[in-house]
């Protein structure tokens, strides 16, 4: 093989590696990120530590609505979770990273002893599946994190029923 030629597969062969390095890195991070998140504001309840994780311009979608794109909503929306279910515990079952995002496949288990919006104290205990995709910036900041979980059967763990609708 002529010497150009062995040179340019090393240099390719080298940049490859270098970048599936880095691309090892920053999934790495990410996974690290998002289970520090998990572990920081969900399950110790510091909610005064989201400014760590989120970037000042984020924005956080349950369930195809859109909760909160600051801080300050963000803060409210989970201080009322915590309201309504203070020994809430959330366990990552599986977790997948990228360079750009984390898919978290998740339950949470707790026990309605406050307010849930609306809703009165039922003393019962909940157990729910979702998913969250969580984008970050390049910076390593929540950019956008997306959560899908069944509102249906959480408010029926409550005690809640679906009637039919009255059709006149």
């Amino acid at each position: 093989m002529p010497k150009s030629i062995s040179i340019l597969f090393l240099f390719l062969m080298f940049g490859c590696c270098t970048d599936l390095k880095e691309k090892e890195k920053m999934e790495k991070e990410n996974l690290r990120r998002a289970e520090s998140y998990v572990e920081i504001i969900w399950n110790n309840k510091d909610v005064d530590s989201l400014n760590k994780f989120f970037s000042s311009n984020f924005v956080r979608n349950v369930n195809n609505i859109d909760m909160a794109s600051d801080n300050s909503e963000l803060a409210a929306n989970i201080h009322n979770l915590f309201i309504a279910f203070p020994d809430l515990h959330l366990t990552i079952d599986h977790i997948k990273a990228s360079e750009e995002m984390v898919l978290i496949d998740f339950n949470i288990k707790g026990t309605n002893t406050g307010p849930y919006g609306d809703l009165g104290v039922t003393g019962k205990k909940v157990d729910v599946n979702g998913l969250s995709r969580i984008d970050f910036d390049e910076n390593g900041k929540i950019i956008h994190e997306t959560i899908y979980y069944n509102e249906l059967s959480l408010l029926q763990q409550l005690g809640y029923e679906l009637n039919e609708p009255k059709i006149d």
